[in-house]
């Protein structure tokens, strides 16, 4: 019966078409087609973009379009030596009329296709992309088919991509359903489909939508009845009259969130869970264990993010600054209020990670390194506290005692702590990834407490200095050494100062890096001037550095160039390295071994681990001998691909190192921490099986 009405409504629907025939130059719907670059690199996978566009009150349809239309068909005309994908549809809506029930797109929605170009494709080829597309749009009372060719000419180039197209693109790919990890299975008994799904039971299912990719496999008008059974979802609705042993679909949460999944036919769906009534309470305690658990974890990583070259001198200086404190009140505020600093920058930023990743945006944590602006800002900032440390002039927050320091008392403490924390958070490492990548998809309240964790555990040393006398009495006492503390010091701040400047040569041309250093030496000398009229007592005295400081800043900020790929890693092969794909990643590793990494010229432990193990000839000798292939994504500059191939895999940052043994599909996560015998072990290991 079902078939029936379809056939009757799609022959109603397409009478009105013929006695509309004038209309036909004017299209009710349409297309534009945009590719991600338009001058691809030879042997590159690319995606290539369809926008579809019904006027008011009209509207497309889905992959499926459910009771009545018919899908969009495509045949394209392709060069040689260039193919396309299948294509990607973002989520649809959902329209019932007269108990037809139709899987249709309001307003503007973009399909999604990858283009791949052959290695044999010659640099400068010009090459014609068209397609015809037959679909059909409809209004609440007229249907019509309709026509059209679009077509685009890609050069083959430096595979450059605009920022605009990759801020589109990511918020077209954000649309897409994104594919659950594990199958479901599902069965059909007494006329009614049964669905398992595995889903996390934190995750909010109350007006969720099931939609089958291929037709009358469920009645599609018919209730469907969701609910959580633990970390499973179930789903019960009214049975199709067609069945089969697979069934695929997309089921689209509360937030609008959609995720495709693939479930097997079985006798009883329920043997992915056997519980049946206590699911809701248990996924509660799963998801508040998870969150503590992860909690912790955020504070054991903020402590160890102290060690690092641009934060050790700071708490250093404020821990030693705790032997001029007589009084154990101000000690405990000034600690306070210097971790209220460091916690309030981790939830900042965490919640803008949060907002933008709600909005569409593919970031994830160190986000704000991937700009030359924020780069060029903190060069001259880390050089401002060098030249402080080194003796050049006096802030007060800085110094250890000074009378500036005592005047300002926790507000100076304050900015210490958020100073420190906007400064130290750009790499995860041992314990911080699999936080913040939990902090990513629990709920909003727990990801915040996650992302205070990590603020707490980079003030824990210093509060525990402060609120415990014991610790206190082993500090050393003050004298003359102290000085030359602060000098010895400042070393790693200009350090630091060098590693910004080699990532900014990486991430932008010369002529800015010029530019940055230039403002840095001005506000050099600024500062030296204000240190001058310091020793004088003279009013007035931070005008110099005020002036010599913010305003070649602002001038360096306001003029950022465009994004340059890293040298290092172009789009090719590179010192018997890939570049990532996922498309050659998914070849690759039917082969043989891969070896993929994540990594950014920012992130210090990133380079450790490549300096100390995946670049020692011990190791490239076991991946010689054992043909693994290496793999290496770099997200030095952003890269919303990346971002959303760490996010599937439970990570907000780098570094992320997986192996994949040939002919599997799940990798290996590796430590964050590597060594050399990691590695050759891995080997080993991918050997003896």
């Amino acid at each position: 019966m079902q078939v029936v009405t379809t056939w009757l409504v799609v022959l109603l629907c397409s009478q009105p078409a013929i006695a509309n025939e004038p209309l036909e130059n004017q299209r009710l719907l349409s297309i534009a087609m945009t590719p991600e670059s338009d001058h691809p690199t030879t042997g590159d996978t690319l995606e290539l973009a369809l926008t579809m566009t019904p006027q008011q009150g009209w509207h497309g349809y889905w992959l499926n379009p459910g009771d009545a239309g018919f899908p969009t068909k495509f045949s394209w005309e392709l060069p040689e030596g260039v193919t396309v994908g299948e294509m990607q549809y973002p989520a649809p809506s959902q329209l019932l009329t007269a108990d037809i029930m139709n899987y249709v797109y309001p307003g503007e929605f973009t399909l999604l296709t990858r283009v791949k170009i052959d290695k044999n494709v010659a640099e400068g080829s010009s090459l014609p992309i068209k397609v015809d597309v037959n679909y059909l749009v409809c209004s609440p009372s007229v249907c019509l088919p309709e026509r059209q060719q679009v077509e685009t000419t890609l050069r083959v180039g430096d595979g450059r991509i605009s920022k605009v197209r990759a801020h589109k693109f990511a918020q077209w790919r954000q649309k897409l359903a994104k594919p659950l990890d594990a199958k479901g299975q599902f069965s059909v008994e007494n006329g009614q489909f049964i669905l398992a799904l595995p889903l996390p039971g934190s995750i909010k299912s109350d007006n969720a939508h099931i939609y089958p990719i291929t037709n009358h496999r469920i009645v599609n008008n018919a209730r469907q009845s969701l609910f959580h059974d633990g970390d499973v979802l179930r789903m019960q609705t009214q049975a199709g009259d067609e069945q089969g042993e697979r069934f695929q679909g997309v089921l689209v949460l509360d937030n609008g969130m959609a995720l495709s999944f693939e479930a097997d036919k079985s006798e009883r769906a329920a043997l992915i869970s056997e519980a049946k009534n206590s699911g809701g309470d248990s996924s509660i305690k799963d998801t508040w264990l998870l969150g503590i658990t992860a909690f912790l974890g955020a504070i054991l990583g903020g402590v160890l993010l102290n060690i690092m070259p641009c934060v050790f001198p700071i708490l250093s200086l404020k821990i030693l600054s705790l032997t001029h404190q007589e009084s154990e009140k101000d000690a405990r505020s000034g600690a306070a209020a210097y971790t209220f600093g460091a916690v309030l920058v981790c939830v900042l930023l965490g919640g803008v990670i949060l907002g933008l990743r709600a909005l569409g945006h593919q970031i994830g944590w160190a986000f704000q390194l991937q700009s030359p602006g924020v780069i060029a800002t903190l060069i001259v900032l880390m050089s401002a506290i060098g030249f402080n440390l080194a003796g050049l002039f006096e802030i007060g927050s800085m110094t250890s005692g000074s009378r500036l320091q005592d005047k300002k008392g926790a507000i100076g403490e304050f900015w210490t702590g958020v100073l420190a924390a906007f400064i130290a958070t750009p790499c995860t490492g041992p314990f911080m990834a699999t936080a913040l990548g939990a902090a990513l998809v629990l709920p909003v309240g727990i990801a915040f407490m996650i992302f205070a964790g990590l603020g707490f555990g980079m003030a824990l040393p210093l509060l525990l200095v402060s609120f415990i006398p014991t610790l206190r009495a082993h500090l050393p006492k003050p004298g003359a050494w102290m000085t030359t503390a602060r000098r010895v010091l400042s070393l790693p701040m200009f350090l630091t100062v060098i590693g910004l400047i080699w990532v900014l040569m990486r991430q932008s041309n010369n002529d800015y890096v010029l530019s940055v250093f230039a403002a840095a030496m001005l506000s050099a000398f600024g500062l030296w001037m204000t240190g001058l009229w310091q020793q004088s007592q003279r009013r007035g005295q931070w005008w110099p550095a005020i002036s010599l400081t913010i305003l070649p800043l602002l001038a360096v900020i306001s003029w950022i160039p465009p994004t340059q790929a890293s040298p290092q890693h172009e789009q090719k092969e590179v010192s018997e390295a890939f570049v990532f794909n996922q498309d050659q990643l998914s070849t690759l590793r039917e082969k043989q071994d891969v070896f993929l990494y994540f990594t950014a010229d920012w992130c210090l432990t990133c380079k450790v681990n490549e300096k100390t193990s995946i670049d020692q000839n011990d190791v490239k000798e076991a991946f010689k001998q054992r043909n693994v292939v290496t793999m290496i994504g770099d997200w030095t500059n952003g890269d919303s691909k990346i971002t959303e191939f760490l996010s599937q895999h439970g990570r907000s940052g780098v570094p992320l190192y997986l192996w994949y043994k040939k002919g599997t599909s799940t990798p290996t996560v590796l430590p964050q921490i590597l060594t050399p015998s990691i590695l050759v072990n891995q080997v080993s290991v991918g050997k003896s099986q």
